[in-house]
């Protein structure tokens, strides 16, 4: 301790002191200044311990120890490995030729050790924040890739990065994101599969695309269909040439009061009949197999048997002879089956009276009559041989049989009459309503069904026709079919018409967007044929879109769909029941009536289930993108998704008979 002397001298004391002759010796004050600071010991500079190694023999037996496993092998395998990463860092130093006075940072795997390397002895998450290409360049190579594609329609936003999502199989396709414009969609009833649909048609009917819907079930597509109207970039309703007509989708039926003819293929025969000479006669010739086709499918599944191969040729000669020999059918006036029955039912009697008379009144007739009896098999040694007809009759008893179930009862309702409602090709779009067909006529709705899709395509075989000849413009058609467990539920000839659409579907211009409900409809057949023809539609649907799935449908998907384990509980989870009571929510109001200054008054509860909107598009191996699907204003002001009308107006009514 050391202390320190000041003086210090009063000026007012001593003014007074010197005033008055007194001693002016000034004060003195000791203050005490603290401990005066110590020299810092000397240190004592640590040694460098010199690196050691394990020599070989060392390891060898570390290694053996380690390979024994337990605890020893557990210690002999970290000695191992500090010993390797001795020998590493002893090798990068004398890779340095040049030593400078601060050490070179060693590089580690939780950063460079040494003096301003940064080494961290704990690793925390990096921050993640969004931006544009354009704003975050200065971050390579940390950014990843987050963005959704905006192709096609749009179906939601992303449930991860809340960016708008768009799909439509068309539009990934022609974006170059899938080979093939397919897509198939799976998920249990009520979470909004048709919702995704008739997004994607109100998408391709903004674009060009032509929808057709050929076989509408339910219906699902009826009510947004007949509320489509075309217009103009200034808003005004675009009309046709009558200007009476505006543009709008072609919404059709097939029913007991609406028949469509098979063996007029659609609108085939209209339209081919526009191509040059050369060219509508090729047609002509694919018309008859377009008709033989339509005409066999359709007696497979009434009769429930298949069509013998002399009986599809006997199909085909009939047909030449009516459009031969009758001047009242042509391309635009098809026969109907009902013609074709006749036409077999006479060749016996009309070959029997020219025998009888020896002499043909009509010699052209008999001429195609016997074409017939050649094209049945049973053309006996002579032409008028009697034995000849016994043997046609035989051989053409079933098909007449056939036939005459075709014409008569309920399938001679529907197809043994001219179409009353022909497919218009220069519609926006084309929707078939067969909902008023019986639901338990399951023979009838397949025919029904088949009987569309023949005429669908037909229409689009002839509008390409056209379209290479000139005479429109190019056309691309995407065929949509809700409800896709009910099509191959129906029949084999259906199986094998999607199987031929799937397979060449780039090649004629059209799309196809198929759902069902689960893997499980796909593998609903007697025959392994016919599964691994209809499991084929999901390998060639080069999209899958998943809504809420069971628990076990990942099991199923697999080879098909790579779903990992926690998409898999993802789609699961999405499928549970909602809770029992949800927070009341406030009704929504239009902008209209909030500007009229109306506002929510009450509050109702509303349960939703916790998959509602929600779905994953998986693309080949990729992961899965997430989409949240959300009903805009005026799809909830024209309820065009709303499938549950039966159940409000029978809320309505009970609400009303109670009040």
């Amino acid at each position: 301790m050391r202390d320190a002397t000041m003086t210090v001298t009063d000026l007012h004391k001593a003014a007074t002191t010197a005033a008055t002759g007194g001693d002016t010796t000034p004060s003195t004050l000791r203050l005490n200044a603290g401990a005066a600071s110590a020299a810092r010991p000397s240190t004592k500079e640590r040694s460098t311990k010199p690196t050691t190694f394990y020599d070989d023999d060392t390891r060898e037996d570390l290694l053996d120890t380690a390979r024994s496993g337990g605890i020893s092998g557990y210690l002999a395998r970290q000695k191992l490995d500090n010993d390797t990463r001795r020998r590493e860092r002893h090798d990068a130093a004398v890779a340095r030729p040049i030593q400078f006075d601060v050490p070179t940072l060693i590089r580690t795997n939780r950063g460079f050790d040494g003096r301003g390397g940064g080494r961290v002895a704990h690793v925390r998450r990096p921050n993640e924040l969004r931006g544009t290409t354009a704003h975050v360049p200065g971050f390579y190579p940390f950014p990843i890739g987050a963005s959704a594609p905006l192709d096609g329609a749009p179906v939601g936003s992303h449930l991860d990065t809340g960016q708008p999502v768009g799909f439509d199989q068309i539009g990934w396709f022609e974006a170059g994101q899938i080979t093939a414009p397919s897509a198939m969609v799976f998920g249990l009833n009520g979470f909004g599969k048709s919702t995704l649909n008739r997004r994607i048609v109100c998408h391709d009917l903004a674009t060009g695309v032509r929808p057709l819907i050929m076989g509408d079930h339910r219906p699902d597509f009826v009510n947004m269909m007949r509320q489509m109207v075309l217009h103009d970039s200034d808003g005004r309703v675009q009309y046709r040439e009558d200007g009476i007509t505006p543009v709008t989708p072609q919404v059709t039926s097939v029913g007991f009061d609406s028949p469509m003819n098979p063996l007029a293929v659609g609108t085939f025969g209209n339209l081919i009949a526009r191509l040059p000479t050369a060219a509508r006669q090729l047609a002509e010739r694919e018309m008859r197999a377009r008709q033989v086709t339509a005409a066999t499918g359709l007696l497979e599944i009434s009769s429930g048997r298949p069509i013998a191969p002399h009986e599809e040729t006997l199909l085909t000669t009939a047909l030449r002879v009516l459009y031969g020999t009758a001047n009242e059918f042509t391309l635009t006036n098809a026969p109907l089956p009902g013609d074709v029955l006749n036409l077999l039912r006479q060749v016996p009697q009309t070959l029997i009276d020219a025998t009888a008379r020896d002499a043909d009144t009509n010699p052209e007739l008999r001429r195609a009559h016997q074409d017939l009896l050649d094209a049945s098999g049973a053309l006996g040694r002579r032409p008028h041989d009697a034995i000849a007809v016994d043997r046609y009759l035989l051989l053409t008893e079933n098909l007449r049989q056939s036939l005459d179930q075709l014409v008569s009862g309920q399938f001679g309702e529907i197809f043994n009459a001219p179409t009353k409602e022909p497919i218009d090709i220069d519609a926006l779009g084309v929707c078939v309503d067969m909902s008023r067909l019986p639901a338990n006529a399951r023979k009838l709705r397949a025919a029904v069904l088949l009987a569309c899709w023949s005429d669908g395509f037909s229409a689009v075989e002839a509008s390409h026709l056209l379209s290479d000849h000139g005479l429109q413009e190019p056309r691309n058609y995407d065929l949509v079919c809700d409800e896709f467990s009910l099509v191959l539920g129906v029949g084999n000839g259906i199986v094998w018409r999607v199987d031929e659409v799937t397979r060449v579907q780039r090649e004629q211009g059209t799309g196809s967007l198929f759902t069902t409900h689960t893997v499980k409809d796909l593998q609903a057949f007697d025959s392994m044929e016919d599964r691994q023809r209809a499991m084929g539609f999901l390998d060639r649907a080069r999209v899958k879109v998943c809504f809420p799935l069971p628990e076990d449908e990942a099991s199923l998907m697999e080879g098909k769909v790579n779903l990992n384990e926690k998409e898999a509980a993802t789609l699961a989870e999405w499928a549970t029941t909602p809770r029992g009571i949800d927070d009341p929510v406030v009704s929504e109001i239009s902008e209209a009536d909030w500007a009229d200054g109306l506002r929510a008054t009450g509050t109702e509860t509303n349960t939703v289930p916790p998959g509602m909107g929600k779905f994953l598009i998986k693309e080949g191996e990729q992961p899965g993108i997430p989409v949240q699907m959300r009903l805009t204003a005026t799809e909830r002001a024209t309820e065009m998704h709303n499938t549950n009308k039966r159940f409000n107006r029978g809320r309505g009514a009970k609400s009303g008979a109670a009040a």
